[in-house]
């Protein structure tokens, strides 16, 4: 016979299994009969992937190593299908995603039953975060979501192997120098990680202080790398993916970000949020009293310093608010936990329904969160019909009709290279850091300066918005030729609706 955990370990494997393949159904329906990713950002890593697995490290036009991407660690691992054959690259990103978020349910599981859950409520905590329409969408988005969030579960669990054992293991140190190079976000979640352990251990820091200083060590050692790698080619220790998205640091909380986080956290589950608040306020309060419990400390500054901090550090909430979604899981423990707190109040006050309220709760949060799930299976697959319909149509038709050009210029860089093979001028600036430069100028020095550029690497079509280019459409126009465009009927990801080919009529522009 199974154990109660057994039989619930095979349950999240069979309600997995059944929502892959719901979503999956969903998208294939909703795109035409295609499946693929919802973003180009995923195409943008198989372009990195691509060629690091021909030893061009981090190069996306070969021979121009740059730090395009936040995630080095899921280049490599992207890279592996690439050995045997470029058709397999896409089914192994969505299979990979996929199965880490297999792994993150059955490890969350088990943290639940750490933490001090009954395994009912484990497995509760467990399906609402399977049922979370955005952790699907990320399971089927080819991206280093589920993978980050997988670290992030195993880095909690070995903390509270340390706090049973009141002893620091090397081993998170590791997991978190890992993580780092899949996420950014890990340098704040290590910067909590050791303050608390500083904290905790303080008074036997002395049987600690060797095994502390080695895990900080490796972790350390195992940052390094990329930041230098950022620094030898840009000149700043943060990927050039930073400048382009967010450009600096913030001295005040952006509100606009939280409000617009909010409402993503609250499309989720209302209910979940409204919980969440409310172990937010406890926490506070057991901090204030000095009844906090250790083993959620970590836990309760994770969920809460993150939003805040990337308010002022990298307030972006685009593509569903990715950047935040691996907090679902441990967002979801918290709230719980204060359900689980009411609960067991109501019982205490031998109210005589209190299993009838415990049960409508419970079906509450399961409600909101089916709920969650099927709008984000809508999501999912308008997303990858924007992104086939739009950056994939426009590579296979530059591939078609120009294959003799040797260089295109895009703001879109991910599909469109990936499927030409081009050299790309980057008009974001994420793969091609001078424009960043241009960006400072005057409208009319950084167009002259972009154009130089674009002539200089032999780029005789741009593919752009033009909407994001108004000074360049605006003075322009009379050296810009569209020849193709690709129009969305509902822009869902994308940057625009319809995004254009123009060929640069190089006569016009020399004669000007």
């Amino acid at each position: 016979m199974f154990k109660n955990a057994d039989k619930h370990i095979l349950t999240i494997v069979l309600l997995y299994i059944f929502l892959q393949i719901f979503y999956l159904i969903a998208e294939y329906q909703i795109a035409g009969h295609r499946l693929g990713v919802p973003l180009d950002d995923t195409w943008i890593h198989f372009r990195f992937a691509e060629n690091f697995s021909k030893g061009d490290f981090f190069e996306y036009n070969i021979g121009e190593p740059t730090p395009g991407t936040t995630s080095p660690l899921w280049v490599i691992v992207l890279s592996i299908p690439f050995l045997f054959s470029q058709a397999a690259v896409l089914p192994f990103a969505l299979i990979t995603s996929s199965l880490f978020f297999l792994l993150v349910l059955t490890e969350l599981y088990k943290l639940c039953l750490k933490l001090g859950f009954e395994a009912l409520y484990s497995l509760f905590i467990t399906l609402i975060t399977m049922l979370c329409g955005r952790l699907l969408w990320s399971s089927l988005s080819g991206m280093e979501i589920t993978l980050f969030c997988w670290l992030s579960i195993l880095i909690f669990k070995n903390h509270l192997k340390e706090l049973e054992n009141k002893k620091s293991f090397i081993a998170n140190g590791l997991l978190l120098g890992i993580a780092a190079n899949v996420r950014p976000e890990t340098y704040l979640l290590a910067g909590i990680y050791y303050l608390v352990s500083l904290i905790l251990y303080k008074n036997n820091i002395k049987q600690n202080i060797k095994s502390f200083l080695l895990s900080f060590l490796i972790f350390i050692v195992l940052i390094i790398p990329y930041p230098v790698f950022s620094y030898v080619h840009t000149g700043g220790f943060l990927p050039s993916t930073y400048e382009g998205q967010v450009g600096s640091v913030k001295y005040l909380p952006d509100f606009k970000y939280l409000i617009e986080t909010g409402k993503l956290f609250v499309k989720d589950n209302l209910l979940i949020v409204l919980l969440w608040f409310s172990a937010m306020g406890y926490f506070v309060y057991s901090l204030m009293t000095k009844r906090a419990d250790k083993k959620f400390l970590l836990i309760n500054l994770w969920v809460i310093l993150l939003p805040a901090v990337s308010s002022i550090a990298a307030p972006n909430w685009r593509h569903h608010g990715r950047y935040l979604i691996p907090l679902i899981p441990f967002i979801n423990i918290i709230s719980i936990y204060i359900l689980r707190k009411i609960h067991l109040h109501i019982q205490s006050k031998e109210h005589r329904n209190h299993n009838l309220l415990r049960k409508i709760s419970i079906v509450l949060v399961l409600i909101f969160s089916i709920n969650s799930a099927v709008v984000f299976a809508n999501a999912l697959g308008w997303n990858v019909e924007n992104i086939n319909n739009q950056q994939v149509k426009i590579g296979s038709w530059l591939n078609a009709n120009l294959p003799e050009e040797k260089a295109f210029g895009t703001n879109d860089i991910g599909a469109i290279t990936h499927i030409t093979k081009k050299y790309t001028v980057d008009l974001a600036g994420l793969v091609t850091p001078e424009v960043f430069k241009f960006q400072k100028l005057s409208y009319a020095e950084g167009a002259r300066a972009l154009f130089k550029l674009l002539k200089s690497k032999d780029v005789n079509y741009i593919i752009i918005y033009p909407d994001w280019y108004e000074y360049i459409m605006e003075n322009y126009s009379y050296a810009l030729e569209q020849v193709y465009s690709a129009r969305l009927e509902r822009n869902t990801i994308c940057g625009g609706i319809e995004l254009f080919v123009y060929k640069i009529k190089w006569d016009k522009l020399s004669s000007n």
